[in-house]
């Protein structure tokens, strides 16, 4: 089940509380992104604006287009909880909210501001999800969405994703994420695995774990207390002088 957050909405009904300085905030972020990307705006007719631009992003550095987009879409889905927060809670001037808004960081006093249907018509365009090539992808946004994958395959919520059906074990749901990487641009470079014991993707490309032909991959704090007789890897490390 993939959560669709704003793709299917025009804007605000009705007018919207919130801290002050969000309006602004929004509007900043959209242009930011604009220019960062190369995004146009486009309208049809009576139908809302949107962004008119080429899925492959001609032109936009790699490392500068995988950044944005991470960390735009990261800014939708916090927007949506935000929108979905207020409108059952208006944010009202004076009233503590450190505890109602745990994670938006707004003092106590904080004063506020009304953000109209019409005023949401000028960034509501900007709570479109984007996504990269697969051709574009750096090293990193690459492990990011390998662990995205991880965490919806072992039944955890994640971007609004969830896996209907049985979870997988981490060994299976790391077993899926080899067979793809064998598809993606760095699989080789990355090299993921789930360590033995353990609930998450590692990559041997940063020194995440190491490979023991006999035990399969370990994480380096985990290799004394290997119970495999004859391990190589402990064998080894003995010889380096790691043990």
């Amino acid at each position: 089940m993939v959560h669709v957050f704003f793709s299917f909405s025009t804007g605000l009904k009705a007018p919207l509380t919130v801290p002050k300085g969000t309006k602004q905030s929004y509007l900043d972020h959209v242009k930011s992104v604009e220019k960062a990307l190369g995004l146009k705006r486009s309208k049809y007719k009576d139908n809302p604006v949107h962004w008119d631009f080429k899925r492959d992003f001609p032109g936009i550095d790699n490392e500068v287009l995988c950044k944005t987009v991470e960390e735009h879409n990261a800014w939708v889905r916090q927007c949506y909880e935000n929108f979905e927060f207020w409108s059952e809670h208006p944010f009202t001037v004076g009233k503590g909210h450190q505890d109602t808004y745990p994670n938006t960081g707004y003092p106590v006093g904080w004063e506020s501001e009304q953000i109209t249907p019409e005023d949401a018509q000028i960034f509501w365009h900007g709570f479109q999800l984007l996504d990269v090539p697969v051709h574009k992808w750096t090293v990193d946004y690459e492990r990011q969405r390998m662990e995205h994958l991880y965490e919806v395959m072992r039944g955890n919520e994640n971007e609004g994703v969830n896996f209907e059906v049985k979870k997988l074990t981490p060994k299976q749901a790391g077993a899926v994420i080899w067979l793809f990487s064998n598809f993606f641009p760095h699989g080789d470079t990355l090299r993921l695995e789930v360590p033995n014991g353990r609930d998450s993707l590692y990559s041997s490309y940063d020194g995440g774990y190491d490979w023991c032909e006999k035990c399969g991959a370990m994480c380096p704090e985990d290799v004394p207390d290997c119970r495999k007789r004859g391990c190589p890897l402990i064998k080894e490390y003995r010889e380096n002088g790691d043990l």
